[in-house]
């Protein structure tokens, strides 16, 4: 998984030099903030994230009635395995993404990952740990039934990460008609603007087949103008402020709280 990583870091690293979607520093601000953010999200992936994922699918095997279906990719290829639990889980982060930009208190922890003006790579990584524990808990119950083996939830990690990577990007690149089944920055770009429009579509997270099915894909020839969120209190630049100012008393700007 870290190999992976390292890899698809490099080749985003090379890819917005040489074509990049627009002009800003590499020195960016909240550049350092984003570097822990880094360490953090690599060792939920890795850590807890596997832990609760080899977990449910024990617990699913061991504890579910005999009535319900467990682990019913257990004696599948693990190609089959791979696709089958990329695609369910994209089901089941499209909705739980949809909520994110609809109730209040899980904005409150979502919107630190639109948080960054200057989008790229580096920016994919920028997530209230609070957030990505309870993302992965969730996006990851569905393994109770699906009982899918280490190998398969190895590929979803690498495809997890190099999605990311990639839908962020600084670069200009379009995948073409791919962009109806998997996420392309072009489509992403939009998910990160700073209208709240533009916020509320593009909830795929490796695929983008659920937005199209749902009514929620844009896009666009343009790319977006401007990124981050409509709050200029927000502390860029300093990780613990960022993370007590999800505890804020005040409510989010009008103009950016999502709808109750």
């Amino acid at each position: 998984m870290l190999l992976a990583y390292s890899i698809f870091a490099l080749i985003a690293i090379v890819a917005e030099y040489l074509r990049p979607a627009r002009h800003q520093p590499f020195f960016r601000q909240g550049l350092f903030t984003d570097g822990i953010y880094v360490v953090l999200s690599i060792g939920v992936r890795i850590v807890f994230t596997n832990t609760i994922a080899i977990e449910f699918t024990r617990l699913g095997q061991e504890h579910l009635p005999d009535w319900v279906p467990v682990a019913v990719l257990a004696r599948q290829p693990v190609w089959l395995q791979a696709v089958a639990v990329i695609v369910v889980l994209d089901f089941f982060f499209y909705w739980m993404h949809r909520a994110k930009h609809s109730w209040g208190w899980f904005w409150r922890l979502h919107e630190t990952h639109h948080s960054s003006r200057d989008l790229d790579w580096f920016s994919s990584v920028r997530f209230n740990p609070l957030e990505k524990i309870l993302d992965r808990t969730v996006y990851l119950f569905p393994l109770t039934f699906l009982g899918a083996g280490d190998e398969a939830l190895l590929i979803l990690s690498i495809v997890d990460a190099g999605v990311a990577t990639f839908s962020h990007a600084n670069i200009r690149w379009r995948i073409g008609p791919l962009i109806y089944v998997f996420v392309g920055p072009e489509m992403h770009r939009w998910h990160h603007a700073r209208t709240l429009d533009a916020q509320r579509s593009n909830f795929g997270n490796n695929l983008s087949i659920f937005d199209w099915i749902f009514g929620t894909a844009r896009l666009r020839k343009e790319d977006p103008q401007t990124f981050g969120i409509d709050d200029e209190s927000f502390p860029e630049g300093n990780i613990l402020r960022q993370f007590l100012y999800t505890f804020r008393r005040s409510e989010p700007s009008p103009s950016q709280a999502p709808e109750s």
